[in-house]
């Protein structure tokens, strides 16, 4: 209700326009430049504010820096003190195992060198054991030495027995030898004789087949010199025809010739020509023969 009245208050104290103040660009400005100064100062005084806290940060971040430089030399100093520890232990773990090791190395080398010393102690009773037995024996080798007297010392005759051992080696390998040389030599002789053998037998085979084809042979060749002898007479007879025919062709063409009264032109020996005139003479006597029938008709 107070509030309704102030309104109405208000409301009736409206002054007329023309009471009100003019508005004038100078006093614009002022307070424009008044509001500027004060943003100044604020704006300035922010920027101090801003300055001091930008200091204070600064002092927090160089204290943080050399917080964290201690911190990181600390912890590298941790770090390295853990490392030394835990090499110093490595290094006692090392020790520790390797003096164990050792310890059962030395155990077994003792335990080992007890067994070669119960070993070497086993040796030396069987040992007096056999010289006690074998004492006999030297005793005869000494009487040998001094009733035979070839002999120096036991040495000397273990030296003859070992040369005699030696050369009945010797002996007996080249005895075998000798043996196994005689054995391969009759093996070897024996495999000769049946390759010569069978090379006697191949060449009987050979000799028989060429035996057979000789008489075949033989066969033939009476065969053809019958043939040849035939041949022979057969040319001997034909040769003799031949001389008889051209015997009666030189006397026939001589006589043809002198019948004609022509001069013998012709050699003996040129049968052809011969029998070419005889064949003309003949061709004539034909024509004069058709020709006298002819004419006695």
């Amino acid at each position: 209700m107070k509030k309704i009245c102030e309104l109405c208050v208000l409301c009736i104290r409206k002054y007329p326009e023309w009471d009100k103040p003019r508005v004038y660009p100078a006093f614009e400005v002022v307070r424009a430049r008044c509001e500027l100064e004060k943003t100044e100062g604020r704006l300035h005084a922010k920027w101090l504010e801003q300055q001091k806290k930008r200091k204070f940060m600064d002092e927090q971040w160089q204290h943080m820096r050399r917080q964290e430089l201690i911190l990181r030399e600390s912890f590298i100093k941790f770090n390295r003190f853990v490392k030394e520890n835990q090499e110093k232990r490595d290094r006692a773990d090392t020790k520790i195992k390797e003096e164990r090791e050792r310890q059962t190395i030395r155990q077994e080398e003792i335990k080992q060198i007890n067994e070669n010393l119960k070993h070497m102690y086993d040796v030396r009773d069987r040992m007096k054991k056999h010289v006690q037995e074998y004492q006999k024996y030297s005793y005869y080798l000494d009487r040998v030495i001094t009733e035979t007297g070839e002999f120096q010392s036991i040495s000397d005759i273990f030296n003859r027995y070992e040369t005699l051992v030696e050369a009945r080696s010797i002996l007996t390998e080249h005895q075998d030898k000798n043996l196994r040389l005689l054995e391969e030599r009759g093996t070897e002789m024996h495999h000769m004789t049946e390759l010569k053998a069978q090379q006697i037998l191949g060449l009987n085979n050979v000799l028989a087949q060429l035996q057979a084809r000789r008489d075949k042979a033989e066969v033939q060749a009476r065969k053809w010199e019958s043939i040849v002898s035939e041949i022979k007479v057969t040319a001997t007879e034909k040769n003799l025809e031949h001389t008889q025919v051209k015997t009666c062709c030189w006397n026939l063409y001589q006589q043809i010739c002198k019948k004609k009264d022509i001069p013998v032109t012709v050699s003996k020996d040129n049968i052809e020509q011969q029998l070419d005139q005889i064949k003309r003479t003949i061709i004539e006597l034909k024509s004069i023969m058709k020709i006298a029938k002819i004419i006695t008709k």
